[in-house]
């Protein structure tokens, strides 16, 4: 039995430690008894529809009848502008028997209005992705980075840098503001034009002590060290109310950027980077108390400065590892996100509370966000992207299902399943990205990986349910549990059905698919189950390399 270390929202949350539419036309697709899938309770497969697995059939369950989960996936984890999709249907029947017309599912599509922060930092990693793969790119020349230590700021001092002032991040302008706060690792600079009532010199400390003995450690534990291109052996913040600018009406949408970081700062201004400020820098919010449109507090702001420091350290690692340790391009978004994501819940797992002093909890400091984001995605894991698109609307879910499969990989991969940095530094140091990343990590395809993945999403901690396979669990979170402790309900319910009759069309997704339980009462028949394109006389599209996804629950 895993322990269970959090509890509610007020003190800390609970973890353990250890589009649908109508049916087309009937598919022409016959199952035969060679297409039988005879599973004992707990085991699973992983299915190729368009091979010999289209149309697969249930045998006749024992007495007490039988229950399966079926997940249609789509497995492509190439990012795609547009992202990689298919419209594809699935009709259940008795053997030898056309699919009878029958409603859809009655599930309410979970799209959401899109997040304009998320949108933000999503636009970012685009932007890296576009700058590190030119050909024409130029780096700082090894050979002098950080070879020659300039002296590092103190306390007092000025500089101006160069910071956003588009949603775009193809505008700039420069800001004076002074070093408050010099660590070991790290010098807190504030714009000296930040609106009143904002960050005390004792709240910096505190955060500049955080960074130099938790966070610091924590994320280059995780995934390696940062550049030093500046050569001054810190990493500079600039807290500045330009980053509140980005976030223009955050009382009306309910989103704002909290902070950023973007690798043109880590590129020489002669390669086309004219706002690179050429050091290694990240940047964060001030209170703004006064603002009618975007009202920052100084308590929202200040509880929120540890985690946004962690989160952004992570794409600034990972930047260098990737690009300017290796020549390589800068990392996927989807994967990039996870990895800050899990730098996230790193730090609410490993920094005592007394660290975290607006709310008490680090646990909710750091970690809140995260589960939330993924039980978004869990509600309704067939409308949103596991590998987002480049043209993303930033929607938080993503965010969710990019930790989530994370976490997951951590818990299968890693030697250390806890922490999970023995995955998480050999996926930051290489070359290679996405997907390609992970499969020479694991040693596994994603066409066995995303499967089994979003198994474990609905049967981990089911009661009364034990996988054959530790791959269709989370070993570090019971999510049923935590969804209670946050007063809210496991949010994944697959359609419920005995299979014949069952029919829905939707779209899959790269990255996600549908949950769908079949049960067969005692003395039921054997049923059909036919996945295909909507009109059910081609296969699904080869390009989102679709699976699926079966296990037998009892």
């Amino acid at each position: 039995m895993r322990s269970l270390l959090l509890a509610t929202f007020a003190g800390c949350l609970l973890l353990a430690c250890s589009d649908g539419s109508g049916p087309g036309d009937g598919p022409a697709l016959v199952c035969t008894a060679g297409s039988t899938e005879a599973l004992s309770v707990g085991e699973h497969r992983v299915l190729n529809p368009l091979q010999d697995d289209a149309c697969l059939r249930l045998p006749p369950p024992p007495g007490a009848g039988a229950e399966h989960l079926y997940v249609p996936v789509a497995t492509e984890g190439e990012e795609a502008q547009d992202g990689v999709s298919a419209p594809f249907a699935l009709n259940g029947s008795a053997p030898a028997t056309a699919s009878a017309p029958a409603p859809t599912s009655a599930r309410l599509s979970a799209f959401r209005q899109a997040e304009p922060a998320e949108t933000f930092h999503d636009m970012l990693r685009q932007r890296e992705r576009v700058l590190t793969g030119s050909p024409s790119r130029v780096l700082f020349d090894k050979a002098q980075t950080g070879s020659v230590s300039s002296v590092p700021p103190v306390p007092g001092e000025q500089r101006t840098f160069d910071v956003c002032t588009s949603r775009q991040c193809n505008a700039f302008t420069q800001a004076t503001a002074t070093a408050k706060a010099v660590g070991q690792r790290v010098a807190i600079f504030v714009d000296n034009d930040a609106p009143a009532g904002g960050y005390s010199d004792a709240d910096l400390a505190q955060v500049g002590t955080l960074f130099d003995d938790y966070l610091y450690p924590i994320d280059t534990v995780a995934f390696g060290r940062e550049s030093d291109v500046d050569g001054n052996a810190v990493v500079i913040v600039l807290l500045t109310h330009r980053v509140n600018a980005l976030s223009p009406n955050c009382n009306t949408t309910g989103s704002v950027i909290l902070g950023y970081f973007f690798g043109a700062d880590l590129l020489p201004r002669s390669s086309g980077n004219p706002g690179s400020n050429e050091a290694e820098i990240f940047y964060g919010l001030v209170p703004d108390p006064g603002n009618l449109d975007c009202t920052i507090s100084q308590e929202f702001a200040r509880s929120r400065l540890p985690a946004t420091f962690i989160h952004e350290f992570q794409h600034m690692i990972s930047f260098n590892q990737h690009v300017l340790v290796r020549n390589g391009r800068s990392e996927d978004t989807w994967l990039n996100e996870g990895l800050s994501h899990l730098a996230e819940e790193l730090g609410g797992r490993q920094i005592p509370n007394a660290e975290c002093p607006v709310s008490g909890s680090c646990v909710r400091d750091f970690i809140q966000g995260d589960l939330e984001n993924a039980l978004d995605y869990l509600t309704s894991p067939e409308n949103f992207f596991l590998i987002e698109p480049g043209s993303s609307s930033g929607d938080l879910a993503e965010r969710g299902a990019n930790w989530l499969f994370v976490r997951w990989l951590a818990d299968q991969f890693a030697t250390d399943t806890l922490l999970g940095t023995d995955l998480t530094r050999r996926l930051v140091g290489t070359s290679l990205t996405g997907v390609a990343n992970v499969q020479a990590v694991t040693g596994q395809t994603f066409q066995v990986l995303i499967p089994e993945w979003q198994l474990a999403n609905f049967v981990d901690d089911l009661p009364g349910f034990q996988a054959a396979s530790p791959r269709l669990r989370y070993k570090t979170w019971n999510f049923r549990a935590a969804a209670d402790s946050i007063a809210r309900t496991f949010p994944l319910v697959p359609d419920a059905t005995n299979g014949v009759g069952y029919s829905y069309a939707g779209v899959l997704r790269a990255g996600s698919g549908r949950h769908v339980l079949i049960a067969q009462p005692g003395a039921a028949s054997s049923v059909d189950l036919r996945l295909t394109a909507p009109s059910g006389q081609e296969p699904v599209a080869s390009s989102v390399q679709p699976r699926i996804a079966l296990v037998r629950i009892r």
